[in-house]
């Protein structure tokens, strides 16, 4: 499983991709995968802060 920074790096470029697209359905897509991919990240976080310690 990948790590909650990479999931974040890929909103962040995500996100880049959303400012830059010249066009509303490139951009609403966009926008949508970035918020997709922080919320991997945040579920991510809270599945192994609930992790018991080995």
């Amino acid at each position: 499983m990948a790590d909650a920074k990479v999931l974040q790096e890929k909103a962040e470029m995500f996100e880049r991709r959303a400012e830059s697209a010249s066009d509303p359905i490139s951009r609403q897509h966009y926008r949508e995968m970035a918020a997709h991919y922080r919320s991997l990240a945040v579920e991510h976080l809270n599945v192994h802060r609930d992790e018991p310690a080995h």
